[in-house]
This record gives C-alpha cells, sequence and structure tokens, in this order.
C-alpha cells in the first residue's frame, strides 16, 4: 500500500426556486452561481472518517474551484464578467506509522 492518498470530493450546486413556465407554481433548480457548502462539508467529514478508518491522518484539504464567464448584451458593444465557484476539496493523507 502506498503511503500517501489523495480523495477529490465534489461539491453539489445550491438549489434556488424558479417558477414553473407560465407561473404555474414553483420548481427547484440549481444555483449555476453558488456551490452547496453544507453538502461539501458533510462530504469532506464522510471521507475524512473514511480515510481515518482505513489508517490514513488527514495532511490537507485543499479548496478546488472552476472559472467561469458569462457574457451580457450592451447596445455599444458586449461585456462580461467571471467569477469562480468552489467545486470540491481535495484531501490528502498519509498513512500512519506504526513503530
Amino acid at each position: 500500500m502506498t503511503p500517501y492518498k489523495t480523495v477529490w470530493v465534489r461539491a453539489g450546486k445550491l438549489k434556488k426556486e424558479e417558477k414553473k413556465l407560465l407561473g404555474r407554481g414553483k420548481k427547484l433548480v440549481d444555483d449555476p452561481h453558488q456551490a452547496d457548502i453544507a453538502e461539501l462539508a458533510t462530504l469532506i467529514e464522510t471521507a475524512c472518517n473514511t480515510l481515518h478508518e482505513e489508517g490514513y491522518d488527514i495532511i490537507s484539504i485543499l479548496p478546488s474551484v472552476s472559472g467561469h464567464s458569462e457574457k451580457g448584451v450592451m447596445s455599444q458593444g458586449g461585456y462580461g464578467f467571471g467569477f469562480s465557484i468552489t467545486d470540491g476539496a481535495v484531501i490528502t493523507a498519509r498513512r500512519k506509522t506504526t513503530d
């Protein structure tokens, strides 16, 4: 077995309410601008506990982000903006040594 192990945990999108077509009720849809951080925290906790049970010590938890951009239209040319979203975390662990 290798002394190091890396696990990537993917964040889901935060849900938001949106009107249904023709305004008849509401539905939950993924918000493309926000990650579900509460869900991510639970997934990180589960992954860390699993690694611990497998005999590893957690070395680091590094957030993973992805960049996005959106274009808009103005009467005198275009414009756009960029943003980043936390899309997960990389967990690095080292096998516990037995002396």
